[in-house]
């Protein structure tokens, strides 16, 4: 989405209620207290900002109970408990959620991204060689590239969002929530099979790519062959 994260909208949730959306560009949108009716007409009025959309949008959802009185956490139940509502708590409980969707799309291509490459791998140690033209290995490539992109470049799971910058007193929520998502572990995870997938496409790009190195030489010595064969014929007959 090319758009900056939106805190705070007005009149949002309806005429009892007063609900917060945040818009992040990596593509996921965040909403609480927001009314069906009013969630459809904000999906319609950002559609024009959203590149390249899921044919199925990945949804994470969460209870949020505000409790004065409690301690800032997810409890047994996996409700996330704020002490007070505020824009500072609600963006990072919203940046929690969005990493969390992100994780889960991603987690869901890649393993699209094995399912594909793997026909690739069974093709070398069977048959000693790829069946596929080069395209496709690099599809393959640019798939893993692009979930790179968005884990490291837009989405930042890594990294502690912004906020903490400005409210160190959140770090501790932050870290139950990032804890309670798994967002550190699922992240390392994907990390890891991305650099699966590296190798992967980079060993069979070189295979490709030697393969058509030699259809090459082939074709020049053929060609060479084939001048010496006119050559001879011209003289001798």
């Amino acid at each position: 989405i090319d758009m900056r994260a939106v805190a705070d909208m007005a009149d949002v949730g309806g005429a009892d209620s007063r609900g917060h959306i945040f818009v992040f560009r990596y593509g996921a949108v965040v909403l609480f207290d927001v009314a069906p009716d009013a969630e459809q007409q904000f999906l319609i009025r950002i559609a024009d900002f959203v590149r390249d959309p899921l044919p199925q949008p990945e949804i994470e959802t969460a209870l949020l109970a505000v409790r004065p009185d409690s301690e800032e956490q997810v409890d047994a139940a996996g409700n996330i408990i704020l002490r007070e509502r505020t824009p500072e708590r609600l963006l990072l409980t919203a940046t929690v959620l969005a990493r969390s969707a992100v994780l889960a799309r991603d987690e869901a291509r890649i393993a699209g991204v094995f399912d594909r490459i793997e026909p690739l791998i069974t093709a070398m140690q069977t048959r000693g060689k790829v069946g596929y033209r080069i395209h496709h290995v690099m599809r393959q490539i640019g798939d893993v590239l692009a979930a790179q992109h968005r884990m490291v470049g837009r989405a930042q799971i890594r990294e502690k969002p912004d906020v903490l910058w400005d409210h160190p007193e959140l770090d501790r929520l932050y870290g139950r929530l990032e804890a309670e998502y798994e967002l550190g572990d699922r992240a390392r995870a994907i990390e890891h099979k991305l650099d699966v997938i590296g190798d992967a496409a980079d060993v069979l790009l070189n295979v490709v790519q030697d393969l058509r190195s030699v259809r090459l030489e082939v074709a020049i010595i053929l060609l060479i062959l084939g001048e010496i064969v006119l050559t001879i014929t011209e003289r001798f007959f």
